[in-house]
C-alpha cells in the first residue's frame, strides 16, 4: 500500500506572500491546527504554518517569515511503513507529501492506522504503549491560561479535571480556535527618537501604525468550552479496539482510567508504533 492511496489531496492551502492575517483566519475557519504554504507564483511547495506559530511570534505580519520551511515530507510513490516510521522519528503528525515541488496531498497518523486496522489485529494491551506522564487542566482555569499550557506542554488536546481530580473532559486547540475572535489591535511607533530640547519637533516627528490581528480567547473557563463526551478505556484494552474507538469518534488520544482515576493516555501515535511493529 503506497501513500497515494489513502492520502487526502485536496488540500487546503495558503500562499506567501501573504499575511498571518489571511492564514489565521483559514485556521480558524478550518478549525486545524496547521497548513501547507504554497508560493503564489509557482505553486512550490514551501513548508507549513501552525496555529502556535501566530502565538509564538505575534508581532510579525508576513506569513513568510511564520512559515516552517524545514519540513519532512513524504512522496506519493513511498510505503505506508516509511510514513509511519518518518512521522514516528520526527513526532509528527500530518505530512504533506510532495512530489517534486509539488504539493500532492496530507497523509495523517489516522489515515495510516485506519489502514493498520483493516489489515491486521493487535491484541496488545494499550498498558504497553499508553504515556504514564499526563499534563492535565483544571476545568475552572481560564481559556487564555489553558492555551499557554497546551502550547508549552506541545500537546493538541488535554485532559480536564474536576474538584476531586476525577476526568471530566478534553480541551484542545480547536476547542479554543472555535471560540477565540479575531481582534484587531493598533499602536503608533516613533521611527526616531527626540531629546528635550526637540520638544518643537514633535508634531514633525516620523511615525508608524501598526496594525495586528490576533485570535483572543473569551474570558471563559475550560469547563464551559472543552468537549465533554469523554471517550475512556482501561488499560486492559487491546490496542486495535481503541484504535477503531478512536476512529468511530475522530479523537486522536484518549484517557486510560482505573476505575475514575485517571492513569495514563494513549495517542494514535503511541498506537501506530504498536501497530506497525
Amino acid at each position: 500500500m503506497k501513500v497515494k492511496d489513502v492520502m487526502t489531496k485536496d488540500v487546503q492551502a495558503v500562499t506567501v506572500p501573504g499575511s498571518r492575517n489571511e492564514a489565521m483566519e483559514l485556521i480558524r475557519e478550518l478549525e486545524v491546527s496547521a497548513l501547507p504554504v504554497l508560493n503564489e507564483n509557482t505553486k512550490k511547495f514551501v513548508g507549513m504554518i501552525r496555529l502556535r506559530d501566530f502565538f509564538e511570534d505575534p508581532d510579525e505580519n508576513q506569513l513568510g517569515m511564520l512559515v516552517n520551511r524545514d519540513v519532512v515530507t513524504v512522496g506519493p510513490e513511498q510505503s505506508l511503513e516509511d510514513a509511519a516510521r518518518i512521522m514516528l522519528r520526527e513526532g509528527v503528525r500530518r505530512l504533506s507529501v510532495v512530489k517534486g515541488s509539488k504539493l500532492e496531498g496530507i497523509i495523517t497518523v489516522r489515515d495510516i492506522l485506519r489502514r493498520a486496522i483493516a489489515e491486521r489485529k493487535k491484541e496488545t494491551p494499550v498498558s504497553e504503549c499508553m504515556q504514564n506522564s499526563v499534563t492535565t487542566i483544571w476545568e475552572r482555569t481560564p481559556l487564555k491560561v489553558a492555551l499557554e499550557i497546551l502550547h508549552l506542554s506541545g500537546e493538541r488536546a488535554l485532559p480536564v479535571l474536576d474538584d476531586e481530580a476525577h476526568p471530566v473532559g478534553m480541551i484542545g486547540d480547536e476547542d479554543i480556535i472555535a471560540v477565540s475572535e479575531v481582534k484587531t489591535e493598533e499602536k503608533t511607533e516613533l521611527m526616531r527618537g527626540r531629546s528635550e530640547t526637540e520638544k518643537w519637533a514633535w508634531d514633525s516627528e516620523d511615525r508608524i501604525y501598526i496594525t495586528k490581528r490576533s485570535l483572543t480567547p473569551p474570558d471563559k473557563e475550560v469547563r464551559e468550552v472543552m468537549s465533554s463526551d469523554l471517550i475512556t478505556i482501561t488499560k486492559r484494552t487491546s490496542a486495535s479496539k481503541c484504535a477503531e474507538l478512536m476512529r468511530e469518534n475522530e479523537v486522536h488520544q484518549v484517557p486510560v482510567l482505573s476505575g475514575s482515576k485517571l492513569i495514563g493516555m494513549i495517542s494514535d501515535e503511541d498506537l501506530l508504533k504498536a501497530l506497525t511493529e
